[in-house]
């Protein structure tokens, strides 16, 4: 095969593993385990993407999990908030996240945070979630903060929740009736929790992630979690006899042998898919290469500053975006496409979950 067939290959076989096309996952719950986490700061986008690697495909069934305690969201690693299972909090946190918190000394310092500050807004919070209101919205934790005179700063608001959320002590819970994401006590709202050592942990998240995820690259598994290569190295090992391995440009891309059984290779070939802008497809590796032809690159995620627009992919390619106008969704073709290939993005549009 050339490099771009194997490189579309790879694109279609991680379509497979994120159960894009072939058999969704038969919950909201079990989709987002096997994910091991999904980037959610864009709270619709992520909802809609656990919606369609499911079986029912509703909106309405992930807030449901959201409100149940089974999923939360936090910040477990890159510094951006993703979506869980919350029985994985008590081992992620500590495995990603709470080691850099170290690293965040000398920005604290400069913002003029002690660590007697720190204690100060925790022990308010945990107050004020345990006998005033056990969930509360942003806005109110903020007014909470200021009434107590700990924001001195802009970037206090934004600190705090941050730091609070690593640690341990609040989770995004469940929504209000406006759909805002409130924040609880991690402690009292997730009620199941698991604690896995460290080497088991790496393991752990290496192969669900190559379950979900691969074909992907230590690198990618670097850039994605944060790990050492030298323990994503280890767990590869670890696990090499339930994984298979590719050579493309250069670098060795490992897979769950479960995704090779599942893979139909007319059903990829032929699919047609509308993801939201944060989509782990084009999100959970260390580059997009795969997926976005690199020339198409500054069309999907315009200069290149993090925002990026809903894909539209076509047999594993990205071959333009969507986006919401007045009254219905339309789509952008990156170049010219078939009528064919027309009528069928504007059925997959308008057959997105709701």
């Amino acid at each position: 095969m050339s490099t771009a067939q194997q490189r579309r290959y790879i694109s279609r076989l991680r379509l497979v593993a994120q159960r894009l096309v072939g058999p969704p996952w038969p919950s909201v719950t079990q989709a987002a385990y096997d994910m091991m986490c999904l980037q959610g700061q864009d709270w619709p986008g992520v909802q809609l993407s656990l919606a369609l690697r499911t079986r029912a495909r509703s909106l309405s069934e992930v807030r449901e999990v959201f409100n149940s305690g089974r999923l939360v969201r936090t910040w477990p690693q890159r510094g951006t908030l993703h979506v869980l299972s919350a029985a994985d909090v008590a081992w992620y946190l500590p495995l990603t996240a709470q080691r850099k918190l170290a690293g965040e000394e000398a920005r604290r310092q400069r913002w003029g945070v002690s660590a007697a500050d720190i204690d100060a807004v925790r022990d308010i919070t945990v107050q004020a979630l345990r006998t005033v209101n056990p969930r509360m919205t942003r806005t109110e934790l903020e007014a909470l903060w200021e009434e107590h005179h700990l924001l001195h700063d802009r970037n206090h608001r934004y600190y705090f929740l941050h730091r609070l959320c690593v640690e341990g002590t609040l989770v995004f819970g469940p929504m209000d009736e406006s759909g805002v994401h409130l924040f609880v006590l991690t402690e009292d709202w997730i009620r199941e929790s698991r604690q896995v050592d460290r080497d088991d942990a790496v393991v752990e998240l290496v192969s669900r992630y190559l379950r979900s995820h691969g074909p992907a690259s230590r690198r990618d598994l670097n850039w994605w979690c944060g790990l050492p290569l030298r323990d994503i190295d280890a767990a590869i090992e670890e696990c090499a006899a339930q994984l298979t391995s590719f050579h493309v440009d250069g670098q060795c891309f490992w897979v769950d042998n479960s995704v090779l059984e599942r893979a139909d290779s007319t059903a990829v070939a032929r699919s047609v898919l509308a993801l939201p802008g944060f989509d782990e497809l084009i999100l959970g590796y260390a580059s997009r290469y795969m997926t976005v032809p690199e020339r198409f690159d500054g069309i999907l995620v315009p200069g290149n500053h993090g925002v990026f627009r809903s894909s539209i992919i076509s047999g594993g390619t990205a071959v333009g975006y969507w986006r919401r106008s007045a009254k219905r969704l339309r789509a952008e073709f990156f170049a010219s496409v078939t009528p064919s290939l027309e009528r069928r993005v504007e059925h997959v549009l308008a057959r997105l979950p709701k």
